[in-house]
C-alpha cells in the first residue's frame, strides 16, 4: 500500500508540462474544489448522524406539560400526574422538573436572567418509556388530562417529523454542493487538458510521426492527471478534516443548535475517499478529453 501511495504522489516524467495550466496551479484548484466537497460531505454526514440521534432520543421520551390551573395548585397537579403514570406499564422513569429546571431550559432561547419569577411557566414531567413495550399513548393522554386540569401529554411526534425533514433538506443541500463541485472540477480538468495539449501540439505531432498511437498519448496524459487529482484531493480532504476538527475543539462541543459540529471517527473515512474520487474523476475526464481533442488536432 505504501508503494502504491508513493506512486500516486510522486510523478515520473510525462509529455504534459509540470507547470502552467496542467501543473501546480491545477493541483491548487483541485484542492480548493475537494476542500469544498469535503465540507459538504462532512456536513451531510454530521447532520444525518445528529438527526438520527435526536430522533432516537425523542422516540423514547414523552413530556407532560402542566399549565397553571385555578382548580388545583401545581404540586397537586404533579401528584395527580405521577399517580396516573404509576398505573401505566411501559414507563421506565418519570421525573418532575422544578421551576428552576424549567427556567434553565428556556434560558438558551430567551437569555440568562430574562425569565422573571412572576412569569406563569408550565410545569414539566420528563417521561422515559420502554421502546420494547411502550405504554398505550392514547389511554395515557386521556387519563392525564382527566386527572389534572391543564395537563397534556406531548409525544414530540411533530418535533421529530420537523427535525427529520430539516435534516433531509440540509443533506440534500450538501449533496447539491457536492454535485456542483464535481461538475466544476470536470470542467476545469477539460479546460486544463485542452490547454496542455494545445501548448504541446508540436510534441504530440512528433509522437505521432514516430508511431505513437492515441492510446499511448492518452495514457501519458491520464497518468499525469492521476497524480494531480490525487495530490489535490489529498490536500483538500486534509484541510476539510482539519476544519471539522478545529470546529469540534474550538466550539467546546456546541455551536448554535448543533450538539457537536465536529466529525466522528467513522465520518473521516468518507473524507479519505475524496483523494481517490478526485483522481478517478480527473483520469476519466482527461482521457475522454484527449481522444476528443486529438481527433480535432490531427
Amino acid at each position: 500500500f505504501g508503494a502504491a501511495l508513493r506512486a500516486l504522489l510522486i510523478e515520473t516524467r510525462s509529455v504534459m508540462p509540470a507547470a502552467g495550466a496542467t501543473g501546480m496551479s491545477l493541483v491548487l484548484v483541485i484542492a480548493a474544489m475537494c476542500f469544498l466537497a469535503g465540507l459538504g460531505l462532512g456536513a451531510a454526514l454530521s447532520v444525518g448522524s445528529m438527526a438520527g440521534e435526536w430522533s432516537n432520543d425523542l422516540s423514547g421520551a414523552l413530556t407532560v406539560e402542566i399549565k397553571p390551573s385555578h382548580e388545583m395548585d401545581p404540586d397537586e397537579q404533579i401528584d395527580a400526574v405521577m399517580a396516573v403514570l404509576s398505573e401505566h406499564g411501559g414507563i421506565v422513569s418519570a421525573t418532575p422538573l422544578s421551576q428552576a429546571g424549567t427556567i434553565a431550559l428556556l434560558e438558551p432561547w430567551l437569555g440568562k436572567g430574562n425569565v422573571t419569577d412572576d412569569l406563569p411557566l408550565p410545569r414539566l414531567v420528563d417521561i422515559r418509556i420502554d421502546p420494547a413495550s411502550p405504554p398505550d399513548i392514547s389511554a395515557l393522554a386521556i387519563d392525564i388530562a382527566a386527572a389534572a386540569p391543564g395537563a397534556s401529554l406531548d409525544t414530540h411526534r411533530q418535533w421529530r417529523g420537523e427535525l427529520m425533514s430539516a435534516a433531509r433538506s440540509a443533506q440534500w443541500l450538501a449533496y447539491g454542493v457536492l454535485a456542483i463541485v464535481a461538475g466544476t472540477t470536470i470542467a476545469i480538468v477539460i479546460f486544463a487538458t485542452r490547454a496542455g495539449l494545445s501548448a504541446n501540439r508540436d510534441v504530440v505531432e512528433v509522437l505521432h510521426l514516430i508511431g505513437a498511437r492515441d492510446r499511448f498519448i492518452a495514457s501519458e496524459v491520464q497518468r499525469h492527471f492521476l497524480h494531480l487529482g490525487f495530490r489535490g484531493g489529498a490536500i483538500g480532504a486534509g484541510l476539510a478534516g482539519l476544519t471539522f476538527l478545529a470546529l469540534g475543539l474550538g466550539s467546546g462541543g456546541h455551536m448554535f443548535f448543533i450538539a457537536d459540529p465536529g466529525l466522528r471517527l467513522e465520518h473521516f473515512a468518507g473524507l479519505l475517499a475524496i483523494p481517490f474520487a478526485a483522481a478517478l474523476v480527473t483520469v476519466i475526464t482527461a482521457r475522454l478529453t484527449v481522444f476528443s481533442s486529438l481527433e480535432r488536432m490531427l
